[in-house]
């Protein structure tokens, strides 16, 4: 009988697996990918040689004439497709250093290419766009890709990584003002035909959109509580929308040792509500920023209450759940940083979000 039993589970599975309760239960354990992420390029063979026949014509139509490559390498392993660093020796002997512009958001590429000369244009040091975009024809579904400038200077993020305590102090006041920089080109851009291309997310659309998506999250007290508790007040929230880079990640502000020289990556250019995006030093844990304190110190020259910004962290902490966290699981799954396991990023996100509502 123990043995017959045991012959009709596999038979038993299969049904089970029909059920409405299975796919539930799966869908509570999914990772979810988040929305506009490009699934689809498979990166090369062989990481150390990125660039496709195209790729490198692409790069040389961007160069004098007898311009050779030496070397290219990704900006980094995960999230992909991404920048690409190429090195190249012009016919003179100088050498020199291009980026092939790919991201793994979609329409990302041709997004940063429409609002970049514009930005220049009103004195905000951004890449120039050398090349592109173009779609490379062996890789369609890599994107657009543009060929731009590096501009002087180092990024906050590999600088600060391992900083002393004074140096971390600089980079948290250089991002300070480099997100104040961006909010004063809001009038300005807002009068240029770009800002029809970008989108004007209130905290009352991006939560009305957790509520259009919906999805296994709202089976949870926790979560549903505080959708119908942040309903009203973003709703009463009239603070006027701000130009965004859409990522504040000190990695996209470049300086000299002293001051600003550079802004990069607005794939998620966007007007939005001015201190929403601060939240993610938070929920993305950017360290050593987040834990020297960048958004107390945003909120203390904003003059915001941590009550004021709760509504912010709790729209941003709603949409994180929904879009990247599995409700269940993932103890032994690394997020694609390798920061923390899925599960510690799953708590991390809850304790945020129950900070946010209490």
């Amino acid at each position: 009988m123990e043995r017959e039993s045991m012959e009709l589970l596999p038979d038993a599975r299969r049904g089970l697996m029909g059920t409405p309760e299975f796919a539930a239960q799966q869908s509570r354990t999914r990772i979810p990918t988040p929305p506009g992420r490009n699934v689809l390029w498979e990166p090369p063979r062989d990481m150390t040689h990125p660039l496709s026949a195209f790729q490198e014509n692409f790069v040389l139509s961007a160069c004098p004439l007898g311009t050779r490559i030496l070397s290219a390498h990704f900006h980094r392993q995960v999230r992909l497709p991404c920048p690409i660093w190429v090195r190249v020796i012009l016919p003179n002997g100088e050498e020199e250093t291009l980026i092939l512009r790919m991201d793994y958001a979609l329409h990302g590429v041709e997004h940063e290419a429409a609002v970049l000369p514009v930005l220049a244009r009103l004195g905000l040091p951004v890449p120039a766009i050398l090349a592109g975009p173009v779609f490379d024809p062996t890789q369609l579904e890599a994107g657009a890709m543009t060929i731009l400038s590096v501009l002087p200077g180092r990024d906050l993020l590999g600088w600060t990584w391992d900083a002393p305590p004074a140096d971390v102090e600089l980079a948290l006041r250089l991002v300070l003002e480099g997100v104040e920089r961006l909010h004063a080109l809001t009038e300005a851009l807002s009068r240029e035909p770009v800002a029809r291309q970008l989108v004007k997310k209130t905290l009352l659309s991006e939560l009305q959109e957790v509520v259009t998506v919906g999805g296994p999250w709202f089976d949870e007290p926790v979560f549903r509580q505080a959708v119908e508790m942040f309903l009203p007040i973003v709703a009463s929230i009239q603070t006027p929308l701000a130009f965004s880079s859409g990522d504040y990640n000190q990695g996209n502000f470049l300086f000299d040792g002293r001051e600003l020289t550079g802004f990069i990556d607005f794939t998620g250019a966007c007007f939005e509500d001015p201190h929403v995006g601060m939240a993610m030093y938070w929920i993305y844990s950017w360290y050593p920023l987040d834990r020297a304190g960048i958004v107390e110190r945003y909120l203390e020259k904003q003059g915001l209450s941590f009550v004021g910004f709760a509504p912010r962290l709790a729209v941003r902490c709603l949409s994180t759940l929904q879009q990247r966290i599995a409700v269940t699981g993932g103890e032994d799954v690394r997020e694609e940083d390798d920061y923390e396991s899925h599960a510690e990023y799953r708590e991390r996100i809850l304790n945020l979000l129950k900070r946010a509502v209490s």
